[in-house]
């Protein structure tokens, strides 16, 4: 197994990190992608794929801290991804929930407009990655139309690489990304509903299976049976077995297909 998103850099692994870890290995997790979320987490990531041979790193502003992303955070990006464990840059890409309620969680400038300086960054990113030849790892909450219509106008020769990190959109939004070639991964929360009907299992059946990836996001999104407690890369097998039992496949089938697709996009 891959587990294609995880921040093993956050404080809450500092007590326990090699542990962790070890954890993961002894679950059958082969490779780890370290994302990056700001310039300190990228860095950070960064270090800690150069301790550990079997993790990989990406490295990118996540759309929370948008308005940092300037011409020298920029090159810094550009810069930690001449290490040969740097696979993508990401996580970038939109975020609109509360974003209405609390606009100063992107920026506290006067009249400005947060969902613009988050669709600024983003492409400033995207065009980071095409330079880079890079695949992008993307961030989108509550804002599949605005992340489509970007990465829209990157079609044709300009197209882009990448995943959709934790998707939980609808099918007509799966349909679009995978139009554009995006992989999409999922998390411990497709394990979260009962509703045997639940959109999210729609998509999961329709997806092509050698467009799927898995992930765990941790700290965050702890699968059923660890929800509300802090998520690790070993728990990455509660996602493939609920895609197995979704698609009536076996584990063995998702945990082959969607490694198989994680390393060919990222190259490892």
């Amino acid at each position: 197994m891959i587990d294609t998103h995880a921040h093993l850099d956050f404080k809450e692994f500092d007590e326990d990190r090699e542990e962790v870890i070890k954890r993961a290995y002894e679950a059958g997790v082969e490779k780890i992608i370290n994302v990056g979320c700001s310039p300190e987490h990228s860095q950070g990531a960064v270090d800690l794929a150069q301790n550990y041979e079997q993790i990989y790193a990406a490295v990118g502003v996540h759309p929370h801290d948008a308005s940092q992303v300037n011409d020298e955070i920029l090159n810094d990006l550009r810069k930690l991804a001449q290490s040969k464990k740097v696979v993508a840059i990401g996580e970038i890409g939109l975020d609109y929930y509360r974003i209405d309620a609390d606009p100063t969680r992107i920026t506290t400038q006067i009249h400005a407009d947060p969902k613009e300086i988050q669709k600024s960054s983003f492409v400033k990113q995207l065009n980071l990655t095409k330079e880079l030849k890079l695949p992008v790892i993307i961030h989108c909450r509550d804002a599949y139309g605005d992340v489509l219509e970007i990465l829209n106008s990157f079609s044709g020769d300009k197209s882009i690489l990448g995943v959709t990190h934790c998707f939980s959109g609808s099918r007509k939004f799966a349909k679009q990304f995978l139009n554009l070639g995006l992989y999409l991964s999922f998390t411990g929360a497709i394990t979260y509903t009962k509703n045997p009907d639940a959109e999210i299992f729609q998509v999961i059946k329709e997806v092509p299976l050698d467009k799927i990836m898995i992930e765990t996001d941790c700290p965050y999104l702890a699968p059923i049976p660890h929800r509300g407690k802090r998520n690790e890369p070993a728990y990455v097998k509660f996602v493939a077995d609920k895609i197995a039992e979704i698609r009536k496949i076996t584990f063995e089938e998702v945990e082959k297909v969607t490694s198989e697709n994680a390393e060919r996009l990222f190259k490892i």
